[in-house]
């Protein structure tokens, strides 16, 4: 049974580079492949957490999170179980079995059409985190993260949606602000973050892994 758990798993692999390097433009950087371990959840701030204890010959699973994409505008999606990611500027794919999985694509962004055998969906936006920041186990993570987000929450009242006021996390960015469709910064220690936003958001990055999209606002300007 494992070997055929092993073969399903580089059969997963080799299709996400094959699709990865079909779909991308040669301008763009090479895609980021990542198997291991994945956790998908939708958080209590309404944001997609996707959570990869990345597993490779040298690097066996230790339990911990060591790469987390936090998606805002995703639908409800819930996972477990060893995946293959793959990111690219703008783009998330999830792939779970030979086309079975999900891509993710910042709305407003050109990029070639997604894999049809996978379900694709639009989102508002993509922030990616890595480091010693995040490296904790998926519970932990699920909850910290989904407590300091960079964007505002939209809250349900009766068939409205309204944004909750007052969002420190959008404020005073270290990287990125008003303007900023994307935005990355490198925290030392080796934990970094970045985000990749719609055209009605404007990018905020602030370390340890505050990076993440938010609505646009009249005034500020972006920081570079």
């Amino acid at each position: 049974m494992r070997w055929r758990y092993a073969v399903a798993v580089v059969v997963v692999v080799l299709l996400a580079a094959f699709r990865a390097a079909i779909l991308i433009p040669q301008d763009m950087p090479p895609p980021l492949v990542l198997t291991g371990h994945v956790d998908i959840a939708m958080g209590p701030d309404s944001r997609l957490l996707v959570l990869i204890d990345v597993e490779t010959p040298s690097q066996p699973s230790d339990g911990l999170v060591d790469q987390v994409f936090r998606l805002q505008g995703a639908p409800a999606l819930a996972y477990s179980g060893p995946a293959t990611v793959t990111y690219v500027k703008n783009r998330l794919t999830v792939e779970v079995g030979p086309d079975s999985g999900w891509v993710f694509t910042v709305a407003g962004r050109t990029l070639p059409p997604p894999d049809l055998a996978l379900t694709s969906f639009q989102v508002t936006g993509l922030a990616h985190m890595w480091g010693e920041a995040i490296h904790k186990s998926a519970a932990t993570l699920f909850f910290t993260l989904s407590s300091s987000t960079c964007s505002k929450t939209a809250s349900q009242t009766g068939d409205m949606l309204a944004l909750d006021e007052g969002d420190p996390p959008c404020e005073n960015c270290q990287v990125g602000g008003p303007g900023a469709p994307g935005c990355s910064i490198d925290c030392g220690g080796g934990s970094s973050c970045s985000a990749d936003c719609a055209d009605d958001q404007f990018a905020c990055c602030k370390c340890p892994n505050g990076c993440g999209c938010c609505a646009n606002i009249e005034g500020g300007s972006a920081h570079h």
